[in-house]
Protein backbone atom coordinates (compact mmCIF):
# COMPACT_ATOMS: atom_id res chain seq x y z
CA UNK A 1 0.00 0.00 0.00
CA UNK A 2 2.76 2.43 0.96
CA UNK A 3 4.71 1.69 -2.24
CA UNK A 4 1.57 2.18 -4.35
CA UNK A 5 0.93 5.52 -2.67
CA UNK A 6 4.49 6.58 -3.35
CA UNK A 7 4.15 5.51 -7.00
CA UNK A 8 1.04 7.65 -7.41
CA UNK A 9 2.77 10.64 -5.80
CA UNK A 10 5.79 10.14 -8.06
CA UNK A 11 3.67 10.05 -11.24
CA UNK A 12 1.79 13.13 -10.12
CA UNK A 13 5.08 14.96 -9.66
CA UNK A 14 5.99 14.46 -13.33
CA UNK A 15 2.88 16.35 -14.44
CA UNK A 16 3.30 19.48 -12.33
CA UNK A 17 5.29 21.11 -9.56
CA UNK A 18 4.80 19.52 -6.19
CA UNK A 19 2.18 21.61 -4.33
CA UNK A 20 3.06 25.22 -3.53
CA UNK A 21 6.15 24.20 -1.63
CA UNK A 22 9.84 24.48 -2.43
CA UNK A 23 9.97 22.05 -5.34
CA UNK A 24 10.10 22.96 -9.02
CA UNK A 25 10.22 20.31 -11.79
CA UNK A 26 12.02 21.43 -14.94
CA UNK A 27 13.17 19.20 -17.77
CA UNK A 28 12.96 16.01 -15.73
CA UNK A 29 14.75 17.59 -12.74
CA UNK A 30 13.50 18.56 -9.30
CA UNK A 31 15.06 21.55 -7.54
CA UNK A 32 14.64 22.54 -3.94
CA UNK A 33 14.74 26.33 -3.70
CA UNK A 34 17.57 28.21 -1.95
CA UNK A 35 17.23 29.54 1.55
CA UNK A 36 16.74 33.27 1.90
CA UNK A 37 19.80 33.67 4.13
CA UNK A 38 22.15 31.78 1.82
CA UNK A 39 21.84 33.32 -1.63
CA UNK A 40 24.76 32.57 -3.93
CA UNK A 41 25.00 34.14 -7.42
CA UNK A 42 26.91 31.07 -8.60
CA UNK A 43 24.11 28.72 -7.66
CA UNK A 44 22.35 28.14 -10.99
CA UNK A 45 22.00 24.36 -11.40
CA UNK A 46 20.81 24.12 -14.98
CA UNK A 47 18.15 26.83 -14.98
CA UNK A 48 17.41 30.40 -13.97
CA UNK A 49 15.61 31.60 -10.88
CA UNK A 50 14.15 29.27 -8.27
CA UNK A 51 11.41 30.02 -5.76
CA UNK A 52 12.68 30.24 -2.16
CA UNK A 53 12.01 27.36 0.17
CA UNK A 54 9.10 28.42 2.39
CA UNK A 55 9.97 29.17 5.98
CA UNK A 56 7.66 28.93 8.95
CA UNK A 57 8.08 30.41 12.38
CA UNK A 58 8.18 26.89 13.78
CA UNK A 59 11.21 25.93 11.67
CA UNK A 60 13.89 28.64 11.79
CA UNK A 61 16.53 28.49 9.08
CA UNK A 62 19.58 28.37 11.36
CA UNK A 63 19.99 25.82 14.13
CA UNK A 64 21.29 28.44 16.53
CA UNK A 65 17.77 29.91 16.55
CA UNK A 66 16.09 26.67 17.56
CA UNK A 67 15.05 25.80 21.05
CA UNK A 68 16.40 22.81 22.97
CA UNK A 69 19.60 22.96 20.94
CA UNK A 70 22.77 21.28 22.17
CA UNK A 71 25.94 23.39 22.24
CA UNK A 72 27.47 23.87 18.79
CA UNK A 73 31.23 23.56 18.33
CA UNK A 74 33.18 25.82 16.02
CA UNK A 75 31.47 29.11 16.89
CA UNK A 76 34.13 31.43 18.39
CA UNK A 77 31.58 34.04 19.42
CA UNK A 78 29.60 31.41 21.34
CA UNK A 79 31.94 28.79 22.91
CA UNK A 80 30.28 25.42 23.43
CA UNK A 81 29.92 24.82 27.18
CA UNK A 82 29.63 21.11 27.90
CA UNK A 83 29.06 19.01 31.01
CA UNK A 84 31.61 16.25 31.61
CA UNK A 85 30.06 12.80 32.03
CA UNK A 86 31.41 9.54 33.35
CA UNK A 87 31.30 7.71 30.01
CA UNK A 88 31.02 8.43 26.27
CA UNK A 89 27.56 9.72 25.30
CA UNK A 90 25.05 7.32 23.86
CA UNK A 91 23.82 8.01 20.35
CA UNK A 92 20.21 6.98 20.60
CA UNK A 93 18.65 10.32 19.67
CA UNK A 94 19.10 12.77 16.83
CA UNK A 95 21.92 15.32 17.27
CA UNK A 96 19.40 18.14 17.56
CA UNK A 97 15.65 18.61 17.05
CA UNK A 98 14.46 18.15 13.50
CA UNK A 99 17.58 16.51 12.09
CA UNK A 100 16.84 13.63 9.70
CA UNK A 101 18.65 10.29 9.49
CA UNK A 102 19.13 10.28 5.73
CA UNK A 103 21.19 7.07 5.84
CA UNK A 104 18.03 5.09 6.55
CA UNK A 105 16.78 5.96 3.05
CA UNK A 106 19.96 5.44 1.04
CA UNK A 107 21.74 2.32 -0.30
CA UNK A 108 25.23 3.80 0.10
CA UNK A 109 27.48 4.60 3.07
CA UNK A 110 25.88 7.77 4.40
CA UNK A 111 28.71 8.34 6.89
CA UNK A 112 31.26 8.56 4.08
CA UNK A 113 29.17 11.14 2.26
CA UNK A 114 28.69 13.12 5.48
CA UNK A 115 32.46 13.29 5.87
CA UNK A 116 32.81 14.75 2.37
CA UNK A 117 30.03 17.27 2.94
CA UNK A 118 31.55 18.47 6.22
CA UNK A 119 35.22 18.46 5.23
CA UNK A 120 35.43 22.27 5.19
CA UNK A 121 34.38 22.63 8.81
CA UNK A 122 31.73 24.60 10.69
CA UNK A 123 29.71 27.18 8.81
CA UNK A 124 31.69 26.85 5.57
CA UNK A 125 29.31 26.51 2.58
CA UNK A 126 30.05 23.68 0.18
CA UNK A 127 28.55 22.99 -3.23
CA UNK A 128 28.74 19.74 -5.10
CA UNK A 129 27.03 16.61 -6.35
CA UNK A 130 26.64 13.09 -5.00
CA UNK A 131 25.75 9.82 -6.68
CA UNK A 132 22.60 8.40 -5.12
CA UNK A 133 23.67 4.85 -6.03
CA UNK A 134 27.29 4.81 -4.86
CA UNK A 135 27.53 7.79 -2.49
CA UNK A 136 30.48 9.26 -4.43
CA UNK A 137 30.85 13.03 -4.00
CA UNK A 138 32.31 15.67 -6.32
CA UNK A 139 32.70 19.35 -5.60
CA UNK A 140 31.11 21.67 -8.12
CA UNK A 141 34.37 22.35 -10.06
CA UNK A 142 35.17 18.63 -10.22
CA UNK A 143 31.63 17.78 -11.34
CA UNK A 144 31.68 20.41 -14.09
CA UNK A 145 35.01 19.09 -15.37
CA UNK A 146 33.64 15.56 -15.61
CA UNK A 147 30.04 16.23 -16.67
CA UNK A 148 30.14 19.63 -18.36
CA UNK A 149 27.15 21.18 -16.60
CA UNK A 150 26.31 21.60 -12.96
CA UNK A 151 22.83 20.09 -12.96
CA UNK A 152 21.21 16.82 -11.85
CA UNK A 153 22.18 14.04 -14.25
CA UNK A 154 21.04 10.45 -13.86
CA UNK A 155 22.01 9.27 -10.36
CA UNK A 156 23.88 12.52 -9.62
CA UNK A 157 22.08 14.95 -7.32
CA UNK A 158 23.33 18.49 -6.77
CA UNK A 159 23.18 20.34 -3.49
CA UNK A 160 24.59 23.21 -1.48
CA UNK A 161 24.73 23.72 2.25
CA UNK A 162 26.90 23.90 5.32
CA UNK A 163 27.80 21.77 8.32
CA UNK A 164 27.15 22.26 12.01
CA UNK A 165 28.82 20.31 14.79
CA UNK A 166 26.57 19.78 17.80
CA UNK A 167 28.45 18.47 20.83
CA UNK A 168 27.06 15.18 22.08
CA UNK A 169 29.05 15.28 25.33
CA UNK A 170 32.41 15.02 27.01
CA UNK A 171 34.13 12.60 29.36
CA UNK A 172 37.45 11.87 31.09
CA UNK A 173 39.32 8.58 31.13
CA UNK A 174 42.89 7.31 31.61
CA UNK A 175 45.05 7.27 28.51
CA UNK A 176 47.95 5.01 27.63
CA UNK A 177 50.81 4.86 30.13
CA UNK A 178 54.33 5.67 29.01
CA UNK A 179 57.75 6.04 30.59
CA UNK A 180 58.58 9.60 31.59
CA UNK A 181 62.09 9.23 33.08
CA UNK A 182 65.31 7.47 32.31
CA UNK A 183 66.24 4.24 34.09
CA UNK A 184 68.46 4.60 37.16
CA UNK A 185 70.31 1.64 38.70
CA UNK A 186 71.64 1.05 42.21
CA UNK A 187 74.51 -1.45 42.03
CA UNK A 188 75.48 -1.06 45.69
CA UNK A 189 74.45 -2.91 48.81
CA UNK A 190 72.51 -0.08 50.47
CA UNK A 191 69.65 2.22 49.59
CA UNK A 192 70.36 5.13 47.30
CA UNK A 193 68.54 8.34 46.52
CA UNK A 194 68.46 9.88 43.10
CA UNK A 195 66.68 12.77 41.42
CA UNK A 196 65.00 11.67 38.20
CA UNK A 197 64.04 14.21 35.53
CA UNK A 198 60.36 13.88 34.76
CA UNK A 199 59.49 14.95 31.19
CA UNK A 200 56.01 15.07 29.65
CA UNK A 201 54.77 16.45 26.35
CA UNK A 202 51.08 17.32 26.26
CA UNK A 203 49.20 16.21 23.19
CA UNK A 204 45.88 16.39 21.41
CA UNK A 205 44.31 14.54 18.52
CA UNK A 206 41.06 14.10 16.61
CA UNK A 207 39.65 10.83 15.31
CA UNK A 208 36.45 9.84 13.55
CA UNK A 209 34.30 6.78 14.01
CA UNK A 210 34.76 5.80 10.34
CA UNK A 211 38.41 6.66 9.76
CA UNK A 212 37.58 9.72 7.66
CA UNK A 213 40.34 12.30 8.09
CA UNK A 214 39.66 15.98 8.77
CA UNK A 215 42.41 18.57 8.41
CA UNK A 216 44.08 20.01 11.49
CA UNK A 217 42.64 23.41 10.59
CA UNK A 218 39.10 22.06 10.67
CA UNK A 219 39.53 20.10 13.91
CA UNK A 220 41.05 23.20 15.53
CA UNK A 221 38.01 25.21 14.48
CA UNK A 222 35.73 22.57 15.97
CA UNK A 223 37.44 21.91 19.29
CA UNK A 224 39.30 25.11 20.14
CA UNK A 225 35.99 26.72 21.17
CA UNK A 226 34.69 23.69 23.05
CA UNK A 227 34.85 24.16 26.81
CA UNK A 228 33.63 22.30 29.87
CA UNK A 229 31.67 23.61 32.82
CA UNK A 230 34.15 21.83 35.06
CA UNK A 231 36.01 24.51 37.06
CA UNK A 232 38.62 22.11 38.46
CA UNK A 233 40.24 21.13 35.18
CA UNK A 234 40.79 22.37 31.65
CA UNK A 235 42.20 20.51 28.67
CA UNK A 236 45.27 20.86 26.48
CA UNK A 237 43.63 21.17 23.07
CA UNK A 238 45.90 23.37 20.97
CA UNK A 239 48.33 23.78 23.87
CA UNK A 240 51.11 21.27 23.26
CA UNK A 241 54.03 21.98 25.57
CA UNK A 242 56.78 20.23 27.53
CA UNK A 243 56.75 19.82 31.29
CA UNK A 244 59.99 18.92 33.12
CA UNK A 245 60.72 18.64 36.80
CA UNK A 246 62.96 16.72 39.20
CA UNK A 247 61.60 13.99 41.43
CA UNK A 248 63.61 12.32 44.23
CA UNK A 249 63.42 8.54 44.30
CA UNK A 250 64.56 5.83 46.72
CA UNK A 251 66.40 3.08 44.87
CA UNK A 252 66.82 -0.18 46.72
CA UNK A 253 70.04 -2.21 46.45
CA UNK A 254 70.60 -4.16 43.22
CA UNK A 255 67.53 -2.72 41.47
CA UNK A 256 66.73 -0.29 38.72
CA UNK A 257 63.82 2.13 38.75
CA UNK A 258 61.97 4.48 36.43
CA UNK A 259 58.65 6.30 36.38
CA UNK A 260 55.62 5.71 34.19
CA UNK A 261 52.81 8.20 33.82
CA UNK A 262 49.20 7.64 32.82
CA UNK A 263 47.52 10.84 31.63
CA UNK A 264 43.90 11.61 32.33
CA UNK A 265 42.51 12.51 28.93
CA UNK A 266 39.46 14.62 28.19
CA UNK A 267 37.38 13.92 25.08
CA UNK A 268 34.57 15.86 23.46
CA UNK A 269 32.40 14.19 20.83
CA UNK A 270 30.62 16.04 18.03
CA UNK A 271 28.27 14.69 15.39
CA UNK A 272 28.24 16.53 12.05
CA UNK A 273 24.88 17.69 10.73
CA UNK A 274 24.49 19.05 7.21
CA UNK A 275 22.07 21.91 6.55
CA UNK A 276 20.74 21.85 2.99
CA UNK A 277 20.30 25.24 1.32
CA UNK A 278 19.51 23.98 -2.18
CA UNK A 279 19.05 20.53 -3.66
CA UNK A 280 18.13 19.09 -7.07
CA UNK A 281 17.70 15.59 -8.46
CA UNK A 282 16.79 14.00 -11.79
CA UNK A 283 13.29 12.49 -12.14
CA UNK A 284 13.38 11.61 -15.84
CA UNK A 285 13.17 7.89 -15.13
CA UNK A 286 10.54 6.82 -12.60
CA UNK A 287 11.52 3.46 -11.19
CA UNK A 288 11.07 1.92 -7.75
CA UNK A 289 14.21 3.57 -6.40
CA UNK A 290 13.08 6.93 -7.73
CA UNK A 291 9.69 6.53 -6.08
CA UNK A 292 11.45 6.05 -2.76
CA UNK A 293 13.60 9.13 -3.32
CA UNK A 294 10.54 11.26 -4.08
CA UNK A 295 8.45 10.13 -1.15
CA UNK A 296 6.92 13.08 0.66
CA UNK A 297 8.05 11.72 4.02
CA UNK A 298 11.71 11.48 2.89
CA UNK A 299 14.52 13.94 3.50
CA UNK A 300 14.57 15.21 -0.10
CA UNK A 301 11.12 16.79 0.20
CA UNK A 302 11.33 17.67 3.87
CA UNK A 303 10.07 21.12 4.70
CA UNK A 304 9.34 23.84 5.33
CA UNK A 305 12.67 25.51 5.98
CA UNK A 306 16.06 23.92 5.47
CA UNK A 307 16.36 20.20 6.17
CA UNK A 308 19.18 19.03 8.43
CA UNK A 309 20.56 15.56 7.73
CA UNK A 310 22.98 13.35 9.66
CA UNK A 311 24.47 9.86 9.54
CA UNK A 312 24.03 7.85 12.76
CA UNK A 313 27.28 6.57 14.16
CA UNK A 314 29.42 9.14 12.36
CA UNK A 315 31.10 11.31 14.95
CA UNK A 316 34.37 13.11 15.64
CA UNK A 317 36.24 12.80 18.94
CA UNK A 318 38.68 15.48 20.04
CA UNK A 319 41.00 14.22 22.80
CA UNK A 320 43.64 16.09 24.80
CA UNK A 321 45.38 15.79 28.15
CA UNK A 322 43.39 17.06 31.10
CA UNK A 323 45.13 19.95 32.86
CA UNK A 324 45.17 20.97 36.51
CA UNK A 325 44.28 24.48 37.65
CA UNK A 326 47.95 25.53 37.17
CA UNK A 327 47.88 24.23 33.56
CA UNK A 328 50.12 21.24 34.30
CA UNK A 329 49.06 17.78 33.04
CA UNK A 330 46.91 15.64 35.32
CA UNK A 331 49.07 12.51 35.53
CA UNK A 332 48.95 9.28 37.52
CA UNK A 333 52.65 8.63 38.18
CA UNK A 334 53.79 5.10 39.05
CA UNK A 335 57.20 3.92 40.18
CA UNK A 336 58.50 0.86 38.34
CA UNK A 337 61.23 -1.31 39.80
CA UNK A 338 63.13 -4.31 38.49
CA UNK A 339 65.66 -6.53 40.27
CA UNK A 340 69.13 -6.80 38.77
CA UNK A 341 71.38 -9.82 38.46
CA UNK A 342 73.34 -10.27 41.72
CA UNK A 343 76.51 -10.63 39.71
CA UNK A 344 76.22 -6.99 38.66
CA UNK A 345 76.03 -5.67 42.21
CA UNK A 346 78.92 -5.11 44.67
Amino acid sequence: MRREQRRRRALATRVAALTLSAVVALGGQVFMGPAAHAQDPEWTPGHGGQPPRPVSGATPQHPAHQTNMPPLAGMPEHPAMVNIGEAPPKQEDVPFPGAIDFGAEEPFDSAALMGELCQRGPGKPIQGAFNNETGDFLTRPAFVREHGNFAPQGPWEVLRGQCHFPVLGGWDEPGAARRITGVQQNLGTGDDYYELTVTWFTGFDATTSTGFSFSKTVTDEIFSTTKSRDTNFTWAWGRAFEVSRLRAMLIEPCTEVWLDATPIERTFRVQPVFEIFDHGFDVEEVDEAEEERRAEDGWRLAGPGNPFIFAPGFHIDGTADRLLFDSTPDLIISKRQRNLDDKLCA
